[in-house]
């Protein structure tokens, strides 16, 4: 089980990441 918790803690980091990025950009980039 710890390892399926680690594997979908770094799935998250991995998609939200650029996601944030992404949305900072956006936003940057509109203001």
């Amino acid at each position: 089980m710890e390892t399926l918790l680690q594997l979908f803690a770094i799935f998250l980091i991995v998609t939200a990441g650029p996601a944030v990025v992404v949305l900072a950009a956006t936003r940057s980039g509109n203001l």
